[in-house]
């Protein structure tokens, strides 16, 4: 790093698809303090949404790889371009496959390697997943100098039975895992009711239906087949309703056929990956997210923070839990109770509760603030000589 030029910080992603860990580093680089650190990105060149000219824009370097199909090229590609590069922080956000990047930065001589986790295990779906995982863990962990996590279920999963500590602790135990928030704009997302207006006039929802709403990639783990389960059960004891589902993914097509298959063609509506998602928050009475797993949720910390009245899995770690309009039920639990939790959420009054979450630690510019002090601290530490 010459004097007065930003550390640069290899920002290691898979596909960006506007997906949650995706959204989590490009909210953190709108917040840095772009001229003490930036960031550089290298992710998958199949990627359906790089925000490319915006990441250019605020002087940030983009890498296109080809991804892990090809791991012995995506090797030997990373390993050159760190080495050409010479970062002296490589921040991997790859959980279990994060070993290909580690070891690349660690073959390039980079002394700060950063294994970020973001997830935990799968459900019954999941099965051959969630064995290669436990496999890959200890190797992952293994060229990692540094453990983060989103949250403290996440560092327990990926690193077993360690401190845990926030992200600003100005002496963490040997061999701790620091959590580092899923931080988001909480001006953005609070509930407004102009938002709500345009925004269920463009999804065609009348003032006076029930809107339940989901955010999540179509896949096993957003277990978006028993939520349709749900609004089932849902529109037999309230048919002036409708669902909103939010995002893309490879079970896409499956769900949509499932829709149809119960007769409710024309009450769920797929919006697709948006970049506008805080203005449906907005439009929405009552978020659901029946995850079979998740390290933290983010949306469900945006759905809050837009003042929405949220009814979770227990399979969601209970720290996105920030307000008191957060609600869990087991998976275990029928369609039907899930349905009438639902409606009961979506009737109550809503308020704001913007503040509520900034203060349980979710405000971006607060945050990343301290992953700011966090790079430079490791470098001043750790970094090359």
């Amino acid at each position: 790093m010459q004097k007065n030029e930003p550390l640069r910080i290899a920002q290691v992603l898979g596909k960006m698809n506007g997906a949650g860990v995706e959204q989590v580093v490009m909210n953190y680089y709108r917040a840095v303090d772009r001229e003490r650190v930036n960031f550089d990105f290298y992710v998958f060149s199949n990627s359906a949404h790089i925000p490319a000219e915006e990441i250019k824009s605020m002087g940030g370097g983009l890498y296109l790889m080809c991804g892990f199909r090809m791991p012995f090229r995506y090797l030997k590609t990373l390993t050159e371009q760190f080495m050409k590069n010479r970062y002296d922080i490589v921040h991997c956000h790859l959980g279990t496959l994060s070993f290909i990047p580690l070891l690349a930065a660690k073959r390039a001589g980079i002394p700060v390697r950063i294994l970020h986790n973001h997830s935990a295990s799968g459900g019954k779906r999941e099965v051959l997943r969630n064995i290669a995982k436990a496999l890959l863990k200890p190797i992952s962990r293994y060229f990692a100098t540094e453990k983060l996590a989103c949250s403290w279920h996440a560092a327990r999963w990926m690193y077993g039975n360690v401190p845990v500590c926030a992200l600003d602790e100005p002496t963490p135990p040997k061999n701790s895992a620091l959590v580092m928030r899923n931080a988001i704009d909480t001006e953005k997302f609070r509930f407004d009711e102009k938002k709500r207006s345009s925004a269920r006039g463009e999804l065609g929802v009348a003032s006076g239906t029930l809107l339940f709403g989901h955010v999540g990639r179509f896949c096993p783990q957003k277990n978006q087949h028993f939520l349709i389960d749900i609004f089932s059960e849902i529109v037999r004891r309230h048919s002036n309703s409708r669902l909103l589902l939010v995002g893309e993914g490879a079970d896409m097509e499956v769900i949509k056929a499932r829709v149809i298959a119960a007769g409710l063609a024309d009450k769920v509506i797929f919006a697709g990956q948006r970049s506008d998602v805080d203005r449906l928050y907005s439009a929405m009475d009552c978020f659901i997210l029946p995850s079979n797993y998740e390290g933290l949720g983010m949306v469900g910390i945006e759905a809050q923070c837009a003042g929405l009245h949220c009814l979770f899995s227990d399979k969601v770690a209970r720290e996105v839990k920030v307000t008191k309009n957060a609600q869990f039920l087991s998976l275990k639990t029928s369609a039907a109770d899930w349905a009438f939790g639902a409606i009961s959420m979506a009737k109550l009054k809503r308020r704001d509760t913007s503040e509520e979450v900034a203060a349980a630690g979710y405000d971006i510019n607060i945050e990343a603030e301290k992953l700011t002090r966090y790079y430079l601290r490791l470098h001043e530490e750790k970094g090359r000589r």
